[in-house]
């Protein structure tokens, strides 16, 4: 393993997977925040596409890992990321996305969300009050309850920020996916130093690698290594993450995958020193990603560690 942390290899030792990996719910929640005849644009082939062509059946089974029957997940499919939440944390468990190179800019900056359609709705969430939004952010009225509200991000002790899962910067390509990533299920408390610092670097390499390649998965969520969470924010007791995972996989000529873990404090993080095999997260968290690969490629790629093959 190659996580230059000493703190992590020391915390993991505490978890210990009791219970064997089951397979996470697969069936497909459609949601309801999307207009059917909205569309989105493809900023390479200047192509419209329609909603129905964004997750194929073969990219949700690949995209959505095995998980323990223990851990709370409610899947839900927005369109530029598939999303499990769960309401004992009030963050997600996950968030996945299959990210290309034609979607890795675009004119639909983050500075313009909220996007609103011809009649006033903003698209991808549709109508909402100050209840369910508050700048930028959605309150995401498809997640189960207890759910991560807009009024615990008030004053927060930890100074923690809002935390991506799937960038905004990954979902330029559409007014509806741009809007839809601030939702809060896609959002996880995490440190300023982090947010705005390693966290950052690594979501622009991976844009870079997308058009190196062509297209990636990714695969991003926070890390809890104590049964109990000791720090929360706001009335409904979000649960502020210890850590923060990625896993990156590539199929495009010799398929090859990496993992990388980051501490959820302020301290100086680098893709270099936090980077590490697939295999050594699914054994902290429990989760067995890419179940739908030939078993052989699967092994193979989720037990190397190497850097050199992303540069």
């Amino acid at each position: 393993m190659i996580i230059k942390h000493a703190y992590l290899i020391l915390l993991c030792t505490i978890m210990l997977v009791s219970s064997a990996c089951g397979r996470a719910r697969r069936h497909r929640v459609r949601h309801n925040l999307l207009n059917d005849s909205e569309v989105t644009y493809n900023s390479q082939s200047k192509k419209e596409v329609s909603d129905s062509e964004i997750w194929s059946q073969e990219d949700f089974e690949l995209l959505v890992p095995a998980m323990p029957g223990y851990i709370h997940s409610q899947i839900l499919e927005r369109l530029g990321y598939i999303t499990s939440y769960n309401n004992k944390t009030k963050c997600p468990n996950w968030v996945a996305w299959h990210l290309s190179s034609d979607r890795t800019d675009g004119p639909f900056p983050r500075k313009g969300v909220p996007y609103y359609d011809d009649n006033g709705m903003v698209l991808g969430i549709g109508h909402v009050t100050p209840e369910t939004q508050r700048g930028k952010y959605f309150l995401d009225s498809e997640s189960e309850s207890p759910r991560q509200l807009l009024t615990d991000w008030h004053n927060n002790e930890y100074q923690m920020r809002h935390g991506h899962m799937c960038p905004a910067g990954d979902n330029k390509w559409s007014k509806t996916a741009m809007n839809q990533s601030f939702l809060l299920t896609n959002i996880c408390p995490q440190a300023e130093k982090l947010n705005n610092g390693g966290w950052r670097t690594l979501e622009e390499r991976c844009r870079t690698w997308a058009n190196r390649f062509g297209d990636i998965y990714i695969v991003a969520g926070p890390i809890y290594l104590e049964s109990k969470v000791s720090r929360t924010i706001g009335e409904s007791k979000v649960a502020i993450p210890d850590a923060f995972f990625k896993i990156i996989l590539c199929l495009k000529g010799n398929p090859k995958a990496i993992g990388f873990v980051y501490k959820n404090d302020f301290s100086c993080q680098s893709i270099k020193s936090s980077y590490c095999s697939v295999d050594y997260i699914e054994n902290l968290i429990g989760y067995d990603f890419f179940t739908s690969l030939e078993d052989s490629i699967e092994v193979a790629i989720e037990a190397k560690c190497e850097i050199n093959y992303w540069k």
